[in-house]
């Protein structure tokens, strides 16, 4: 395994470097997005990013891809690259004021920004929330944070966690929150959002599977469940229209942390075998350490393999697949806290799985 910085707290005079996002562009050239914060959750914000030309080893000056007005907060990174066109189309989350002490429907607005030249130059955003919510009755929270997906008939997918207002029309903690996927049949040109369903948090992961379904991942935020507190999922046979009651992954443990699913290889894409991947933190109910890799042969029916990639305080991660095969791995970690730094971790399925399966 190698491992690089790719961001660190005090960078460039930004306190904090948190959430981070990862692709790998049709060219090859991996994007890495996170968020530039002056303090924590919605304090002001702006969303960065810092491209790789060689696969990772080294990275280019960070570039600002969406400036926050004022003290806004520009939050949850989650890009999705259209592999017949090459565009890059990055959705976040625009916090006014920066805060959520005076939450109400339609407030957070979803905004998107693209690229059209391998992650050099983004386009002003375009605020998409009347096309994914219903800004007189849902707050849209979170997009990922993390990646969306490309299906096989060309559907781009990105994960949507929301809130819908009760019957007093707020919005408050108590309101379960719900999740989607947000979808473009026609490359991007227009957008519009799936079926829901009950969800265990606002941040979510989607995964296509091999059968043509799709299973959407859930953090489980809270309460803490015992004798073990694990993800939650929900599957959708036809497309994101509906989801199956949403149920424990006993197989994957929660630390009330976000996670990332992802797509490694299918033996209908001219694979050998059928996987999957999965990263976060695995460790007791609200204890970020251990950043750890598992690995699913039945398309997350269970997960043999699993390996730490750091032992120490580690949260947020985020998955891609190298021009190469490699398997690359953004995440926070440090030595005494997890928000000291983002790095990037490379390394073959033969390390992950220490020898026993191989490209």
């Amino acid at each position: 395994m190698e491992e690089t910085v790719v961001f660190h707290a005090g960078e460039n005079g930004i306190p904090h470097m948190r959430i981070p996002a990862v692709v790998v562009t049709t060219r090859g050239t991996v994007l890495a997005f996170c968020e530039a914060r002056e303090g924590g959750d919605r304090t002001p914000t702006d969303l960065v990013m810092k491209r790789s030309l060689d696969g990772g080893e080294t990275w280019q000056a960070m570039q600002t891809v969406v400036k926050a007005p004022g003290r806004d907060a520009i939050m949850n990174p989650c890009p999705v690259v259209d592999a017949s066109s090459g565009t890059i189309f990055l959705f976040v989350q625009h916090f006014p004021q920066g805060t959520e002490s005076h939450v109400r429907p339609g407030f957070v607005r979803t905004w998107l920004t693209t690229s059209a030249d391998d992650g050099a130059s983004w386009s002003e955003p375009v605020d998409l929330t009347a096309q994914v919510i219903d800004p007189a009755t849902e707050y849209g929270k979170a997009t990922g944070p993390g990646v969306g997906i490309q299906t096989s008939d060309g559907r781009l997918l990105v994960p949507l966690g929301f809130h819908r207002a009760d019957e007093d029309g707020r919005i408050a903690e108590r309101v379960s929150p719900l999740g989607a996927v947000i979808c473009s049949d026609d490359h991007g040109a227009t957008w519009y959002r799936s079926g829901d369903t009950p969800a265990t948090s606002t941040e979510l992961h989607a995964v296509a599977l091999a059968d043509g379904s799709l299973r959407l991942d859930m953090r489980n935020q809270r309460p803490e469940e015992k004798p073990a507190h694990c993800r939650y999922f929900a599957i959708s046979r036809d497309g994101g229209r509906t989801w199956s009651p949403r149920a424990r992954d006993p197989g994957l443990p929660d630390v009330t942390c976000q996670g990332c699913m992802l797509r490694y290889t299918r033996q209908d894409a001219g694979g050998e075998k059928d996987r999957i991947l999965f990263s976060n933190p695995a460790a007791p109910y609200r204890t970020r350490v251990n950043m750890t890799v598992r690995l699913s042969y039945d398309e997350g029916g269970s997960w043999p393999v699993s390996r730490t990639i750091y032992a120490g305080p580690s949260a947020y991660s985020c998955l891609t697949v190298l021009p190469d095969g490699r398997i690359g791995l953004l995440y926070e970690h440090g030595a005494h806290r997890p928000d000291e730094k983002i790095s990037f971790a490379r390394f073959s399925l033969a390390w992950l799985t220490d020898g026993k399966d191989r490209l």
